[in-house]
């Protein structure tokens, strides 16, 4: 037992472009060039694929041409290949449904035994490579042909797939009895916060699950997901005979572990627990000897060379607790192509995770310092001498969970040359493959008590990407706001383009509130929803847009507009709020009893809210742009003069009495507020020699702006309007490079009280500032990256719009789309 290094190469086929990887990396007609070069390295064992779509062109028809001269290839250079007869979707193009067709049982054993009979000299082969993660992807979340839905649909494709995968495996263990049957899947491991523990639990369960049938172990019906699974029409896959399996195939990859909260899943986990104790687990489970059949990271060749490094410690830690590992396989051992859309496109992107680079030009091979890090490690090199290059964005973030626990790793920048600027690339919308017409994406009207230039928030935030989300697919968002009142002789509509949506708002005659705005309920509104619907179809929003609401008051507006899915986002309380309207919390009740989709933005407001509404409500607090503000950091210059500054609205939710306090507490201190000040009297704001008002700041500038601070305030009172306030400028700070000082906020209580200082007036803040301008930069940017890394705002806002896309309508996502959501945000499935 040891570290044998293995090769890999893929060729998924995709069926409805009718080509393979094989041909879109060129390794078709590069496979002897391809071969030759890991040969040369010292790898003799290697994952390799036959390609079934080739082989057998037409039903019971075989061409062995090409399998021919690539396996007679690698036997006369003495290798040892492991052969993957069907790699997730690669079946021939004649089974027209797939996995689901009736003739793909009987195809595959016949396909498997004319292999075995024309191979027999083969020494190890994988019948069907990761079985759980393909009839998961093709069965339950309908991302892959055929695109079945729900455990019905993973229980109609494990009927098909699992008994002939069973009968093949009788057949080789009958024809070639000394070959070692290699069964390869995904190594996955679930946790979650103690609401979301059934789901990890029943998750863990699900992922043993299609090894279990076939090997007949531990069928226990009362098992959390076999019992499911059962319920569903899986029973008659109990009485499968048991076959052999001689090695267990683990694949890892950062998004193997998933983490469950109130909002949705989440990959990578921010708390992983490693290969080396999920290895402990699967062995623990089957006493089987053991492989690494696959692991790479999608990123910059010095992030591969340190994910390497770590995957390697962990490999060997796994061996020193007694895990049989026989062999490390990073896979595959040339770029893939098209994996940013899990292959549904065919549009031969690059994917940057092969020991070797294609160039995008030429189809060429490129040796980088991934290469170089490589064959150190196949010549005999451990982690230990490999470099630990700081990994760089994405890969930063979305190992944030990770990282945490390497301090001993001796962190360096990785060489320039290694590294790649960003380069911001649209999607390519493939208007040939989808599952319907990509124009039946329907339009967002967003109905807002909040003006959309003015403090740049929650709603900005999320309804910006949505509305570039939909305009990639020729769809509108329409900003509905609160009226105005204007120079008017009667109401009309206003409208501008701005930030890649329609801006519209209600102007009518007379004067405003004390707040500056017409309540939805005036009386001079009445004429609203007829006025908008009317706008709305003169100008072409689409039939049943959907409509996104942030106040109960604009209900009455969204009851008339004939829209598709209702959403409610509670960003929140605006009944404790001062000058609330009346028959607010009579519209919010009747709002949460309607909607289709709730979201809320804080843990207070969503247990509020839990208590109000029967169905299922998603938790998604305030999130962060983190690379907007962490340009903060290289704009800050040193100072004589220490500045606690405050960004956001100065309105009643800030404690005044303790602003002045603080200011008295810090004289040789600039105190500074920077915000508009809304629903107070600007007199009554407190004033001293130390404390500045720099009034509202748009959204580009405040880098700038903290870049100018040594501490950030959150110096909220404790009232009803703050109760259940979960401020978006937490984060915000804390990626600006801040210290954070706060009062006791509930929401901010429960999520940073490890990384931002807590006080309950004037005095104790001062006292706070003066210690937190002194801790350590690196250690907090340490303890708040597992809490950013996965409060990212694109993040949120592809979670929210996959949760509603699951919500039932008449019409389906684009694939690409919904995998854009599963890799990205790791929102595989909902706990309920």
């Amino acid at each position: 037992m040891g570290r044998t290094v293995v090769g890999g190469f893929e060729s998924t086929h995709l069926p409805a472009y009718r080509t393979d990887l094989a041909e879109a990396t060129g390794h078709a007609e590069r496979w002897q060039a391809d071969l030759d070069d890991l040969l040369a390295a010292g790898v003799r064992c290697l994952r390799y694929p036959l390609r079934w779509p080739r082989i057998e062109p037409e039903p019971g028809r075989f061409d062995w041409s090409r399998t021919d001269r690539v396996l007679e290839h690698l036997r006369a250079a003495g290798a040892v290949p492991i052969v993957d007869l069907v790699h997730h979707t690669s079946y021939p193009d004649w089974l027209s449904d797939g996995f689901r067709d009736e003739g793909f049982a009987p195809a595959l054993v016949r396909y498997a035994e004319a292999v075995a009979r024309r191979y027999p000299w083969l020494p190890a082969y994988t019948l069907f490579n990761e079985p759980f993660a393909t009839l998961h992807l093709a069965g339950c979340e309908g991302l892959w042909p055929p695109y079945d839905r729900g455990i019905a649909g993973f229980v109609r494709l494990a009927r098909s797939v699992l008994p002939a995968v069973s009968r093949a495996a009788g057949c080789w263990a009958e024809l070639l009895p000394e070959a070692r049957h290699v069964w390869v899947d995904t190594a996955e491991h679930h946790t979650g916060n103690p609401a979301c523990q059934d789901y990890a639990e029943l998750a863990n369960d699900r992922r043993y699950l299609l090894l279990d049938l076939l090997t007949g172990h531990d069928l226990d019906p009362a098992r959390p997901y076999l019992a499911e699974f059962v319920r569903a029409g899986g029973g008659p896959l109990l009485e499968l005979p048991p076959c052999r399996v001689d090695l267990l195939g683990l694949d890892y990859y950062c998004h193997s572990e998933w983490f469950y909260d109130e909002a949705g899943g989440h990959a990578p986990s921010p708390y992983p627990i490693g290969f080396a104790a999920l290895a402990e687990q699967y062995s623990a489970r089957y006493g089987l000897p053991m492989m690494l059949t696959e692991t790479n990271l999608r990123g910059q060749p010095s992030d591969r060379v340190s994910w390497l490094r770590y995957m390697l410690e962990q490999y060997d830690l796994a061996l020193e607790r007694g895990v049989p590992l026989h062999g490390f396989c990073w896979f595959p051992q040339v770029d893939s192509c098209d994996w940013d859309s899990l292959l549904a496109r065919s549009a031969g992107r690059v994917d940057p995770v092969g020991v070797l680079g294609i160039d995008p030009a030429t189809g060429g091979r490129e040796w980088t310092g991934f290469t170089d890090a490589w064959q150190q490690v196949v010549r005999g090199a451990g982690a230990g001498d490999l470099p630990a290059y700081r990994f760089q964005p994405p890969c930063d973030a979305q190992l944030a969970g990770l990282t945490a626990r390497l301090d001993h790793w001796p962190w360096e920048d990785p060489p320039a040359e290694q590294v790649a600027a960003a380069v911001a690339v649209p999607l390519p919308i493939d208007q040939e493959f989808v599952m319907n017409d990509l124009c039946s994406q329907p339009d967002l009207v967003v109905l807002s008590h909040l003006r959309w230039p003015w403090v740049w928030q929650r709603p900005q935030h999320l309804v910006s990407r949505f509305a570039r989300q939909r305009a990639a697919a020729g769809a509108r968002t329409w900003f509905v706001e609160e009226p105005v009142a204007a120079g008017v002789d009667a109401p009309r509509i206003a409208a501008e383009e701005r930030d890649g949506l329609t801006r519209v708002r209600l102007e009518v005659p007379g004067q405003s509130d004390p707040t500056g705005s017409v309540s939805f309920a005036d009386p001079r509104a009445a004429c609203y929803p007829a006025l908008l619907a009317q706008f709305l179809a003169e100008h072409g929003c689409r039939p049943e847009p959907d409509l996104w609401l942030y106040t109960p008051m604009a209900y009455d507006i969204a009851r008339q507009l004939h829209g598709g899915r209702l959403v409610y986002d509670v960003m929140d309380d605006l009944a404790a709020f001062r000058n609330a309207p009346e028959g607010l919390r009579l519209r919010q009740r009747q709002l949460l009893h309607a909607a289709d989709v709730v979201f809320t933005g804080g843990r207070s407001l969503h247990r509020a809210t839990l208590s109000q509404r029967r169905h299922a409500v998603h938790l998604f607090p305030s999130g962060v742009e983190s690379r907007h503000y962490a340009a903060s950091r290289s704009l800050r210059v040193p100072r004589q003069r220490k500045v606690a500054g405050y960004v956001g609205v100065i309105d009643e939710r800030i404690d005044l009495e303790l602003v002045a306090s603080l200011a008295a507490g810090l004289p040789d201190w600039t105190v500074r507020l920077v915000g508009p000040v809304a629903k107070i009297d600007p007199s009554d704001l407190p004033q001293a020699a130390n404390l500045d008002y720099l009034g509202m700041v748009g959204y580009p500038e405040l880098p700038r702006v903290m870049a100018g601070f040594d501490v950030a305030l959150m110096p909220f009172a404790r009232n009803e309007a703050t109760r259940a306030i979960s401020p978006t400028k937490t984060l915000e700070y804390l990626a600006a490079g801040l210290p954070v000082v706060s009062t006791r906020v509930p929401d901010v209580v429960a999520d940073y009280s490890g990384v931002v200082c807590l006080a309950d007036d004037g005095p104790a803040f001062a006292a706070a500032c003066r210690e937190v301008v002194t801790h350590s930069v690196a250690d907090r940017d340490r303890r708040v990256q597992p809490i950013q890394a996965r409060q990212e705002w694109d993040c949120i806002a592809s979670a929210m719009a996959g949760l509603l896309d699951r919500h039932t309508r008449t019409v389906e996502v684009v694939v690409e789309v919904a995998e854009v959501y599963v890799e990205t945000t790791g929102q595989e499935e909902v706990p309920a």
